[in-house]
């Protein structure tokens, strides 16, 4: 049987994705867009954005609201709705296997099986009988059609929310060993074997600094000498929108560099780069400025990768040379890269969308 993959829409971060992503026997990639992810898929699938299915949202992240989200359009193209390719697959599965009699009326049992061409009714019915739930577990007056109308519902509470009320008003201990707010972890404090927790580093019971894995104090900085951050661009969101050429137009995906870091290195503004360290290589153009450290490099996430054949990034995501580790408790370590910098002759290709062409440079000094 062979391995299905769903592949969801997201950049690739390491090397070590793609390459384990080729092992797979079948990958299946549902979107909106041709994303990297879709370079790896055997099917593509299009699919419906929010605007032209029928749905209800909740704010980022989470949030006091219900806000309604009627079709602004009808799907493009042959695009249809997730719900819709899933129940299509479910009575084809029915056809290939005896024992899932009945099966696509089981998944979707509001459907028939023209709901793979007529689904807004069915959509309807759905979002109705959740509304009824919301009014039954929430105590929600509005009906359904005033929702509709109203296109926002704020959640009604019996009084404000506040943190910790029962701790505060009625004196109820926390919920730490010692029932009061610990500045000392006693969790921590008591733990031996980190081998045996979550992601097996020490965390100290104090709050205090830990020296991360890499940074410039790190003996590896004689080879790379720059810290890379990678911050979240104006111009996206993540990956998002970054395919979009009147976006692509205010902005360039590009390394900014302190300006004496620069003059050292011989990099003017403009000048094609490369950074590198010992996980990957990307190629991208370089912004000078006094604005960043010396000895900092910044390249914003979320680029829309294009390697070459020998798996250099030539649109600079940085991912290509992140860490795939944690840091002690959890946490993304996006913001933790050394690297190193210098001017190349590898080939730069900025994007999936070649007709959007970086207007920024008008409004920036050339070092």
């Amino acid at each position: 049987m062979a391995w299905l993959g769903l592949v969801q829409p997201a950049h690739e971060r390491q090397q070590g994705e793609i390459e384990a992503a080729k092992k797979l026997e079948f990958i299946v990639c549902q979107d909106s867009t041709i994303t990297p992810s879709g370079l790896w898929a055997d099917v593509l699938l299009p699919i419906a954005t929010h605007f032209e299915r029928h749905g209800v949202a909740l704010p980022w992240y989470k949030g006091h609201y219900y806000i309604h989200r009627p079709k602004a359009i009808e799907p493009l193209g042959e695009s249809k709705t997730d719900f819709q390719v899933f129940t299509e697959l479910a009575y084809r599965l029915e056809k290939l296997d005896p024992s899932l009699k009945d099966f696509g009326k089981r998944y979707n049992p509001r459907a028939g099986r023209d709901y793979f061409n007529n689904p807004d009714a069915v959509d309807e019915a759905y979002l109705a009988v959740w509304w009824k739930k919301v009014q039954d577990h929430q105590g929600v007056k509005m009906p359904w059609e005033e929702f509709k109308r109203r296109g926002i519902y704020k959640f009604q509470f019996d009084q404000p929310l506040v943190a910790f009320r029962e701790q505060i008003e009625q004196g109820k201990p926390f919920k730490t060993p010692s029932g009061k707010i610990e500045i000392l972890s006693t969790t921590l404090a008591r733990v031996t074997d980190w081998t045996k927790t979550q992601y097996g580093y020490p965390i100290p019971e104090i709050p205090k600094w830990i020296e991360p894995f890499e940074s410039l104090n790190h003996a590896m900085a004689k080879i790379y000498p720059f810290h890379m951050i990678t911050p979240h661009p104006r111009w996206r969101t993540h990956s998002i929108f970054h395919n979009i050429p009147w976006l692509r137009e205010t902005y360039q995906q590009e390394i900014t560099l302190n300006a004496a870091d620069a003059k050292h290195l011989g990099i003017r503004t403009g000048d094609v780069v490369e950074a590198w360290n010992g996980r990957g290589r990307i190629v991208l153009p370089a912004y000078v400025t006094e604005r960043c450290m010396p000895g900092v490099v910044v390249v914003f996430e979320g680029a829309w990768m294009d390697r070459d054949k020998n798996g250099v990034d030539r649109a600079g995501n940085p991912d290509f040379l992140t860490l795939d580790e944690p840091s002690p408790a959890g946490a993304f370590a996006y913001n933790t890269i050394l690297c190193n910098v210098k001017k190349t002759q590898l080939a730069h290709k900025p994007g999936w969308d070649v007709e959007a062409t970086a207007r920024a440079h008008v409004f920036r000094r050339d070092y």
